[in-house]
């Protein structure tokens, strides 16, 4: 038996439901007597890799233009996800939003992953799209981003120097479709059972429970819950 429960974690920073995904299981983990015995590895994931940041669209504009909707369409679509962060306790700013490509700040956070900062990080950068419209495509940015968790400075300008952790960005991308991504979140205990969406604590501490017993008898369960989600189309809805 590994000496912890594996969770890894498929998201992008773009993805609503994967920063509603993160802070649910963040108030399961806390509820969770066995919280230690897990290890969260995230990885990379991209619903729009040809975004390019518009100064001049709003994130209802730009959403429309990347679905082909209409503003009004993609307004009310919008609308409907902040009034589901509300029940996770986040208040989303979406008229400030920026929609920026997000392969920079995934490059950020797989160096992150080497200094033990990663599930910080996340948060973070969740924050900076959705909280603080902020623009995670810019390196200056992101660099002050990650300097706010304390992370140094002169590591983070290497890190996004060149082409540095680009491989592990696009490594994760591709594993994806081993793992049975359909959209993210997407979830995988202990390399085996898989699910996705942004499920209720509730239904995150479930899991937990029951797959943490069934990991100290070294048995195998499926999980069989779903929640919202963003489709490998980008739909979130």
């Amino acid at each position: 038996m590994n000496s912890k429960l594996t969770l890894d974690i498929w998201s992008d920073m773009l993805c609503p439901f994967c920063f509603i995904g993160k802070r649910n299981l963040d108030k399961a983990l806390a509820q969770f007597s066995h919280a230690a015995d897990i290890d969260i590895r995230w990885h990379s994931y991209q619903l729009a890799p040809n975004l390019e940041y518009n100064p001049d669209k709003d994130a209802h504009q730009a959403l429309a233009d990347h679905k082909g909707m209409s503003y009004e369409t993609a307004k009310q679509l919008n609308e409907q996800v902040v009034q589901m962060a509300v029940h996770s306790g986040i208040t989303f700013d979406i008229d400030n939003m920026k929609w920026a490509n997000s392969f920079l700040a995934h490059r950020l956070l797989q160096w992150a992953k080497t200094e033990g900062k990663a599930h910080e990080l996340e948060e973070r950068l969740f924050e900076a799209v959705f909280v603080k419209g902020e623009n995670i495509s810019d390196t200056k940015q992101l660099i002050n981003i990650a300097k706010e968790i304390g992370l140094s400075e002169t590591e983070v300008e290497k890190a996004l120097t060149g082409d540095f952790f680009t491989k592990e960005v696009q490594e994760d991308i591709s594993n994806a479709q081993y793992v049975g991504l359909r959209g993210v979140p997407h979830f995988v205990i202990n390399d085996q059972a898989t699910f996705s969406g942004a499920l209720s604590p509730d239904s995150f501490l479930q899991i937990l429970v029951q797959y943490h017993e069934n990991w100290k008898k070294n048995q195998d369960i499926s999980v069989g819950l779903a929640g919202e989600s963003c489709d490998i189309e980008g739909n979130c809805e």
